[in-house]
């Protein structure tokens, strides 16, 4: 049975001044789950985002080579003493992602590129380049849904009463109401007549 190294189960922090903290020592478990609480103002997020979290990445970042370091955000020593026994970090915090509609866990983290490239070399029967195999490339995305992974469409029971005719007031939808240029567009097209109820539309019409 070996020998547990308790300095080495251990974060260890001396004199922590970062923020609002002043001269604060603590150890930090590791491999265990650790909670800080504590009133606004206490410094929790000074220990875990300022003084942890600042000072383990800017350490993997000493890893690289200067090349790649001028590619990267730029972090300073936290105030502290010392910072011991730190390891990688990933940092979630409570600000919401940006992105949009076609932004996932798998673009954001680059590994979808990376899964692309793997199906193009690998897959059987081959959809060809990289890109196929995205689903923001025409060639790629799914038809239906146009690679959203969802469908939109209007249910047209609520968009249309049936039984009116355009100058009634049949399509129900606020921007459409009467008068409304959209409205415009289809009463007074000339492709439709106005007067007759939706439902003695032509399967055309």
């Amino acid at each position: 049975m070996g020998i547990v190294n308790a300095e080495r189960d251990t974060i260890q922090i001396v004199g922590a001044r970062e923020n609002n903290l002043r001269n604060i020592s603590l150890e930090i478990p590791k491999g265990k789950i650790v909670v800080f609480t504590g009133v606004s103002g206490s410094g929790k997020s000074s220990i875990v985002f300022g003084t942890v979290a600042v000072e383990s990445q800017r350490q993997l970042n000493e890893t690289y080579t200067w090349f790649i370091r001028n590619r990267l955000p730029k972090y300073e020593r936290p105030e502290a003493d010392a910072i011991d026994n730190l390891a990688p970090a990933v940092v979630v915090d409570q600000r919401p992602i940006g992105g949009n509609s076609r932004s996932t866990v798998g673009t954001m983290t680059d590994i979808q590129s990376i899964i692309r490239v793997l199906f193009s070399r690998h897959s059987e029967p081959s959809a060809g380049e990289a890109t196929n195999y995205s689903f923001n490339d025409p060639l790629g995305m799914c038809p239906e849904c146009g690679g959203l992974g969802h469908v939109v469409r209007p249910d047209l029971d609520k968009l249309l009463d049936m039984d009116r005719s355009l100058n009634e007031g049949a399509i129900t939808f606020a921007p459409f109401a009467i008068g409304t240029f959209q409205w415009q567009l289809y009463a007074q097209s000339g492709l439709f007549d106005p007067d007759k109820p939706l439902r003695e539309f032509s399967a055309e019409e």
